[in-house]
């Protein structure tokens, strides 16, 4: 039962993440806030990889296996997290987290491709539940100020996620494999935070937009890295350690239903009944799509 609680408050860690993001965006750029929450939840990972007493884990890593935590990590965190951003930033919460969320879909399709795995009725199932719940959530998409092409725009960036997420899980299952997870929650963010830094040198949108940060703009970019990416990440990895992984996976899936109902009630958005029906249908799509394994 505990570990069950603890994927769920990790879910439900994600999505208040997703929240505060979405309130930081309002000032910053993706790329800005991408690097400030960087910092809090690099120091997390540190700090429980000391606690756990894995530090000497470190010395273990070979070259191959940092070059593939450093492609996934870049993919993941890097690409995929600021696409995710610019999403949040074009067409909100309730919008972007079920779209973005979705990349099990884009994980089944590359295990089925290049590992060779069957497609089961649970996955055929869940891969037509992913896809209507997709079309729900992100048709007649519409902007209050009449920039349609900011919303198109966010669509396609909340698929890159998707698709920069599944790509890098993939990696990240084969690394799995010979490293500790906590090893790699820790190590793939020392090759987040120089790339993020050089990023910050070329001037995406608007030069001034860095240059008007308020502490309360700064508190907001901490508070999301170390809910998401630190207490977030780690709370799911101490519930993976308790219960079977085909377990963890469905539960951690809830966190589009989270976001829904915080986007609803924290951050006031307008979501219509054809986004909330696409949500619970991305939702139950992504936990068919992993349940299944359960019965092999």
């Amino acid at each position: 039962m505990l570990g069950e609680i603890l994927t769920i408050a990790a879910a439900l860690c994600w999505a208040l993440g997703a929240s505060l993001y979405k309130k930081s965006l309002l000032n910053v750029r993706p790329v800005t806030l991408n690097l400030f929450r960087s910092f809090p939840a690099t120091l997390f990972a540190f700090l429980v990889l000391y606690l756990l007493g894995k530090w000497a884990l470190l010395s273990e890593l070979t070259l191959v296996s940092l070059a593939h935590i450093g492609i996934a990590s870049l993919l993941v965190l890097a690409v995929g997290d600021i696409l995710y951003f610019s999403g949040l930033k074009f067409v909100g919460v309730a919008k972007t987290v079920p779209i973005a969320y979705s990349y099990s879909i884009f994980v089944a399709v590359i295990s089925i491709i290049f590992l060779e795995e069957s497609l089961t009725a649970p996955i055929l199932v869940g891969t037509v539940a992913v896809v209507s719940g997709i079309w729900l959530a992100t048709s007649r998409t519409e902007n209050k100020v009449g920039k349609k092409e900011h919303s198109k725009l966010g669509i396609l960036a909340a698929l890159g996620t998707s698709l920069c997420w599944a790509c890098g899980v993939s990696i990240f299952k084969t690394i799995l494999a010979n490293t500790d997870p906590f090893i790699l929650a820790s190590v793939r963010m020392l090759f987040l935070l120089p790339v993020l830094g050089v990023f910050m040198l070329f001037p995406f949108g608007k030069k001034s937009s860095n240059k008007n940060l308020t502490r309360f703009d700064i508190l907001t970019m901490f508070l999301s890295g170390l809910m998401a990416i630190g207490v977030g990440d780690t709370l799911y990895l101490f519930g993976l350690e308790i219960i079977k992984a085909n377990v963890a996976a469905p539960l951690a899936s809830t966190t589009p239903l989270f976001a829904a109902i915080i986007a609803i009630l924290l951050l006031k958005e307008e979501v219509s009944k054809r986004v909330l029906v696409g949500t619970f249908f991305v939702t139950v799509g992504i936990m068919f799509l992993t349940l299944e394994q359960m019965f092999l």
